[in-house]
């Protein structure tokens, strides 16, 4: 044990803790109200955006994974804004690096794919 440890043990020196302020909304429910208030921008396709949450959450499940694992809901609204129809465009969308797009960008162009055939 480090010798600050052992004095603080023995009564020989104090520790403070720090107290942590309290934030009205908190930081899920400001990140739902951005995703809410995105979803009403008229240039987001609300079909195609929980149409490829559809497709996150059954690769989630697949993969025993939290769905913000496979992709946040904010790469989803950037994917049914753009709607992109190759990897190289996918690759230009929000929260999609190298591994992500390697490993889903085919699973998301699908559906985007399946949708705009659809519409």
């Amino acid at each position: 044990m480090p010798p600050a440890g052992r004095a603080v043990l023995k009564g020989q020196a104090k520790i403070e803790l720090r107290q942590e302020a309290v934030t009205a909304p908190g930081k899920k429910a400001a990140r739902k109200a951005a995703a809410a208030a995105a979803l009403g921008d008229r240039d987001t396709d609300q079909a195609l955006f929980r149409a490829l949450r559809v497709r996150r959450s059954a690769l989630a499940k697949a993969q025993a994974v939290p769905a913000y694992v496979i992709l946040p809901d904010r790469s989803l609204l950037d994917m049914a804004r753009r709607k992109p129809s190759t990897l190289d465009e996918m690759a230009g969308v929000h929260g999609v690096g190298d591994v992500k797009l390697k490993r889903y960008g085919d699973e998301f162009l699908e559906v985007i794919r399946q949708h705009a055939a659809a519409g």
